[in-house]
């Protein structure tokens, strides 16, 4: 009887056919087989006792990769975004002050997202190539005594990771909280949370971790979360870490229902932590350190620059690489998907036009996957000689 009340028609869905590309951009990365398995795994109620069992899964396995003993652990329905934007509003309120010790593009994601919440900003910034010293932070510290001081550890857009080690200690001291982007870096590179004195910390699961997007874990410190216990502003509700903590049982099997968690997600993000432990964190940062050892050879073997200059300055998981002059970047990304099916990126944020961004991690920090594109790299270089480009 509705049938003439039907004003929009039936869209046509064809059949999409995709050929899977190698993922070797800054991410995604491409999932271990068991994560793809994990994903077709039963959905779950979020009342009933197998979720719980999963989500204290997940927890357990998260207080090993952010390497905390801290109570408030937990993971946002959201990609890393959402971890960065309940890390942010949780802890600074409406005209309190944090530093945002810029160098990349996430680290301006972070200033867009302070300023939407009325929150006082004050960016400090490094040219391209460097990261900061502590010296620079510390006189930054010293003037503005900053509610929280916002850095990203390995940066994506730049290749470059962050010294942390005294950060923490030095944040302290001016009564600033720590919070950390490790979205590009956690299982990668060494990250100690509580030996550091990070106060905040998120990171998401399309990048090292080898699972879908859409699931971003979050850790607290206990400093941090007496600041959220005595907070005077409220936080979105989305994002509001009292409400999810019930929720994830961070104090006890409270079990307290705010929103209903992707099963398939929750299940894929165990299989990642449950694939680093199997290989343990030592040998997964060992890993990704000689693959890239590797593979930055077999670059400059064949006429490719590395865009940062120093070797304790590069990131593990995602190399930034300069091309000779007069290529384009754009058309050398297009090349290598169209005739090798091996996606990496162009640059983003501050190096865009001028370098390419190639990730070998999680399930691709191999030597067999460094080869593959490193080979791909130098047959694209010469194909697009001969195309005088």
């Amino acid at each position: 009887m509705l049938a003439s009340k039907i004003t929009v028609p039936l869209p046509k869905l064809k059949n999409r056919n995709v050929i899977k590309p190698l993922l070797c951009g800054a991410g995604p990365c491409d999932v271990w087989p068991s994560v793809s398995e994990a994903l077709s795994k039963p959905t779950l109620s979020p009342i009933c006792d197998e979720y719980y069992n999963v989500i204290d899964d997940i927890r357990n396995g998260l207080k090993y990769l952010f390497q905390t003993k801290c109570e408030l652990v937990l993971a946002m329905s959201g990609s890393g975004h959402s971890g960065m934007e309940a890390t942010i509003t949780n802890l600074v309120g409406p005209n309190e002050t944090m530093l945002i010790a810029a160098r990349g593009i996430w680290d301006e994601r972070a200033l867009d997202i302070a300023q939407r919440y009325n929150i006082n900003v004050i960016p400090i910034r490094v040219p391209l190539k460097v990261t900061f010293s502590l010296e620079r932070i510390e006189t930054e510290l010293k003037k503005w005594k900053p509610t929280a001081l916002f850095i990203t550890h390995g940066d994506s857009s730049t290749g470059t990771v962050q010294r942390l080690e005294g950060l923490g200690e030095l944040c302290h001291k001016y009564g600033t909280l720590l919070i950390v982007d490790t979205v590009v870096s956690l299982g990668g590179v060494p990250f100690l949370m509580d030996e550091w004195g990070v106060d905040a910390a998120y990171a998401s699961t399309q990048k090292v971790l080898s699972g879908p997007a859409g699931i971003s874990p979050v850790a607290f410190s206990e400093r941090a979360e007496q600041k959220i216990n005595n907070r005077k502003h409220q936080p979105p509700f989305y994002f509001d870490i009292k409400l999810l903590a019930q929720q994830w049982n961070c104090y006890g099997n409270t079990r307290v229902y705010h929103h209903t968690l992707s099963a398939p997600l929750l299940w894929a993000l165990r299989q990642c932590i449950h694939e680093i432990c199997q290989r343990t964190l030592p040998m997964r940062w060992k890993a990704h350190a000689d693959v890239v050892a590797h593979f930055h050879k077999r670059l400059q073997e064949n006429g490719f620059k590395l865009l940062i200059p120093k070797p304790e300055d590069r990131l593990a998981t995602v190399t930034t690489v300069v091309l000779p002059e007069g290529y384009d970047y754009i058309k050398f990304v297009k090349y290598m998907r169209e005739y090798y099916n091996i996606m990496i990126l162009a640059g983003l944020g501050p190096t865009e036009g001028k370098a390419l961004r190639i990730g070998l991690m999680g399930v691709n920090a191999t030597t067999q996957v460094a080869d593959t594109v490193a080979d791909a790299m130098a047959g694209t270089l010469t194909a697009l000689t001969k195309s005088s480009l």
